[in-house]
Protein backbone atom coordinates (compact mmCIF):
# COMPACT_ATOMS: atom_id res chain seq x y z
CA UNK A 1 0.00 0.00 0.00
CA UNK A 2 1.42 3.26 -1.10
CA UNK A 3 -0.09 7.07 -0.03
CA UNK A 4 0.55 10.24 -1.64
CA UNK A 5 1.72 13.04 0.58
CA UNK A 6 2.23 16.60 0.69
CA UNK A 7 4.76 18.67 2.57
CA UNK A 8 3.54 22.22 2.69
CA UNK A 9 5.45 25.13 4.03
CA UNK A 10 3.27 26.35 6.94
CA UNK A 11 5.34 29.90 6.75
CA UNK A 12 4.90 30.52 2.92
CA UNK A 13 1.00 29.60 3.34
CA UNK A 14 0.24 32.07 6.46
CA UNK A 15 2.68 34.44 4.24
CA UNK A 16 1.01 34.47 0.88
CA UNK A 17 -2.17 33.34 2.05
CA UNK A 18 -2.08 30.83 -0.83
CA UNK A 19 -2.78 27.38 -0.21
CA UNK A 20 -0.83 25.75 -3.21
CA UNK A 21 2.28 27.99 -2.10
CA UNK A 22 5.74 25.73 -0.73
CA UNK A 23 3.79 22.30 -1.29
CA UNK A 24 6.30 19.11 -2.53
CA UNK A 25 4.32 16.22 -3.50
CA UNK A 26 5.34 12.51 -3.77
CA UNK A 27 3.87 8.69 -3.50
CA UNK A 28 5.76 7.71 -1.43
CA UNK A 29 6.66 4.18 0.85
CA UNK A 30 6.14 6.10 4.01
CA UNK A 31 8.57 4.70 6.50
CA UNK A 32 11.46 5.13 4.21
CA UNK A 33 10.25 9.02 3.02
CA UNK A 34 10.12 9.46 7.03
CA UNK A 35 13.38 8.01 7.79
CA UNK A 36 14.91 10.50 4.81
CA UNK A 37 13.14 13.23 6.03
CA UNK A 38 13.86 13.37 9.43
CA UNK A 39 17.62 11.62 8.94
CA UNK A 40 19.38 15.39 8.96
CA UNK A 41 22.09 13.17 7.71
CA UNK A 42 20.41 12.18 4.84
CA UNK A 43 18.78 15.90 4.69
CA UNK A 44 22.55 17.55 4.55
CA UNK A 45 23.69 15.61 1.84
CA UNK A 46 20.99 15.85 -0.34
CA UNK A 47 20.59 19.16 -2.68
CA UNK A 48 16.46 18.52 -3.07
CA UNK A 49 14.45 21.76 -2.69
CA UNK A 50 12.36 20.18 -0.31
CA UNK A 51 15.00 18.89 1.82
CA UNK A 52 16.96 22.42 1.39
CA UNK A 53 13.72 24.13 2.50
CA UNK A 54 13.73 21.64 5.53
CA UNK A 55 16.71 22.43 6.63
CA UNK A 56 16.55 26.17 6.08
CA UNK A 57 12.62 26.63 8.08
CA UNK A 58 12.58 23.49 10.55
CA UNK A 59 10.68 20.56 10.55
CA UNK A 60 8.30 22.88 12.52
CA UNK A 61 7.38 25.42 10.19
CA UNK A 62 5.78 22.01 7.49
CA UNK A 63 2.84 20.42 7.81
CA UNK A 64 2.72 16.62 6.28
CA UNK A 65 -0.96 15.95 4.63
CA UNK A 66 -1.46 12.55 3.43
CA UNK A 67 -3.77 13.55 0.62
CA UNK A 68 -5.13 9.72 -0.75
CA UNK A 69 -4.10 6.01 -0.16
CA UNK A 70 -3.90 3.94 -2.88
CA UNK A 71 -2.62 0.69 -4.32
CA UNK A 72 0.36 0.29 -6.99
CA UNK A 73 -1.82 0.50 -9.95
CA UNK A 74 -3.22 3.70 -9.91
CA UNK A 75 0.06 5.44 -8.14
CA UNK A 76 0.81 7.27 -10.74
CA UNK A 77 -2.10 8.32 -12.29
CA UNK A 78 -2.71 9.90 -8.63
CA UNK A 79 -0.34 11.30 -8.08
CA UNK A 80 0.19 12.88 -11.49
CA UNK A 81 -3.49 14.24 -10.54
CA UNK A 82 -2.58 15.71 -7.50
CA UNK A 83 0.31 17.58 -9.39
CA UNK A 84 -1.68 18.90 -11.82
CA UNK A 85 -4.42 20.40 -9.38
CA UNK A 86 -1.86 21.43 -6.59
CA UNK A 87 0.78 22.66 -8.51
CA UNK A 88 3.43 21.76 -6.05
CA UNK A 89 6.73 24.06 -6.41
CA UNK A 90 9.24 22.04 -4.32
CA UNK A 91 8.75 19.28 -7.43
CA UNK A 92 11.45 20.02 -10.12
CA UNK A 93 9.42 17.81 -12.35
CA UNK A 94 6.44 17.97 -13.81
CA UNK A 95 5.18 14.79 -14.75
CA UNK A 96 4.98 11.84 -11.89
CA UNK A 97 7.54 9.03 -11.82
CA UNK A 98 9.94 10.78 -14.24
CA UNK A 99 12.68 13.05 -14.72
CA UNK A 100 11.60 14.16 -17.75
CA UNK A 101 11.62 17.91 -18.87
CA UNK A 102 13.92 18.72 -15.63
CA UNK A 103 16.26 21.29 -16.93
CA UNK A 104 19.92 21.79 -15.06
CA UNK A 105 20.99 24.99 -14.40
CA UNK A 106 23.67 26.70 -16.34
CA UNK A 107 25.71 26.57 -13.39
CA UNK A 108 24.79 22.59 -12.49
CA UNK A 109 25.92 21.67 -16.22
CA UNK A 110 29.28 23.53 -15.87
CA UNK A 111 29.79 21.84 -12.66
CA UNK A 112 29.32 18.62 -13.91
CA UNK A 113 31.48 19.37 -17.46
CA UNK A 114 34.08 20.95 -15.49
CA UNK A 115 34.20 18.19 -12.54
CA UNK A 116 37.74 16.36 -12.04
CA UNK A 117 38.51 13.82 -8.89
CA UNK A 118 42.08 14.48 -7.83
CA UNK A 119 44.28 11.74 -7.66
CA UNK A 120 44.11 11.51 -3.94
CA UNK A 121 40.51 11.38 -4.08
CA UNK A 122 40.71 8.78 -6.84
CA UNK A 123 42.84 6.98 -4.40
CA UNK A 124 40.94 7.19 -1.59
CA UNK A 125 37.85 6.07 -3.38
CA UNK A 126 39.64 2.65 -4.93
CA UNK A 127 40.90 2.05 -1.25
CA UNK A 128 37.24 2.65 -0.10
CA UNK A 129 35.83 0.60 -3.01
CA UNK A 130 38.39 -2.16 -2.16
CA UNK A 131 37.93 -2.03 1.71
CA UNK A 132 34.10 -2.21 1.19
CA UNK A 133 34.16 -5.10 -1.18
CA UNK A 134 37.09 -7.10 1.09
CA UNK A 135 34.90 -6.69 4.64
CA UNK A 136 32.10 -8.90 2.79
CA UNK A 137 34.25 -11.56 1.17
CA UNK A 138 33.70 -14.82 2.94
CA UNK A 139 37.34 -17.30 2.59
CA UNK A 140 36.23 -20.48 1.98
CA UNK A 141 37.49 -23.81 1.99
CA UNK A 142 36.77 -26.18 -1.10
CA UNK A 143 37.39 -29.86 -0.57
CA UNK A 144 37.34 -32.41 -3.43
CA UNK A 145 35.35 -35.33 -1.76
CA UNK A 146 36.92 -38.23 -4.55
CA UNK A 147 40.57 -36.49 -4.26
CA UNK A 148 40.42 -35.01 -0.16
CA UNK A 149 42.09 -32.24 -2.10
CA UNK A 150 41.49 -29.16 -0.27
CA UNK A 151 41.89 -25.62 -2.08
CA UNK A 152 41.37 -21.86 -0.39
CA UNK A 153 39.90 -18.83 -2.00
CA UNK A 154 39.00 -15.79 -0.84
CA UNK A 155 35.83 -15.20 -2.00
CA UNK A 156 32.83 -17.05 -3.01
CA UNK A 157 33.59 -15.57 -6.81
CA UNK A 158 36.97 -17.10 -6.84
CA UNK A 159 36.11 -20.31 -6.08
CA UNK A 160 33.14 -20.02 -8.25
CA UNK A 161 35.17 -19.60 -11.20
CA UNK A 162 37.47 -21.92 -10.33
CA UNK A 163 34.79 -24.93 -10.17
CA UNK A 164 33.04 -23.12 -13.29
CA UNK A 165 29.97 -22.51 -11.29
CA UNK A 166 28.05 -18.89 -10.42
CA UNK A 167 28.73 -17.40 -7.06
CA UNK A 168 25.18 -18.14 -6.12
CA UNK A 169 25.80 -22.07 -6.45
CA UNK A 170 28.52 -21.63 -4.20
CA UNK A 171 27.41 -19.81 -1.85
CA UNK A 172 23.46 -22.09 -1.98
CA UNK A 173 26.11 -25.37 -1.39
CA UNK A 174 28.11 -23.37 1.29
CA UNK A 175 24.29 -21.77 3.21
CA UNK A 176 22.39 -25.46 2.88
CA UNK A 177 25.95 -27.93 3.17
CA UNK A 178 25.23 -29.72 -0.05
CA UNK A 179 28.31 -31.34 -2.16
CA UNK A 180 28.45 -28.86 -5.59
CA UNK A 181 28.62 -30.80 -8.48
CA UNK A 182 28.69 -34.61 -7.08
CA UNK A 183 32.20 -33.57 -6.35
CA UNK A 184 33.29 -30.50 -3.85
CA UNK A 185 32.34 -30.29 -0.15
CA UNK A 186 32.00 -25.99 0.65
CA UNK A 187 33.34 -25.03 4.16
CA UNK A 188 33.77 -21.86 5.55
CA UNK A 189 37.44 -21.14 6.26
CA UNK A 190 37.83 -21.13 9.92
Amino acid sequence: MYIIIVFANILLKAKKNLIKEGIYLQKVNLSVRLYTYYSLASLAKSNRPIDRALLKYGFSNFSLEILEFCDTDNLLKREQYYMGYLNPNYNIVETAGSTLGYRHTPESLAKMRDFVLSEEVRERKALSTENATASRRISIVVENILTNEKSEYVSLTEAGKALGVSRAAVSQALLSNRILKKTYSIKRKT
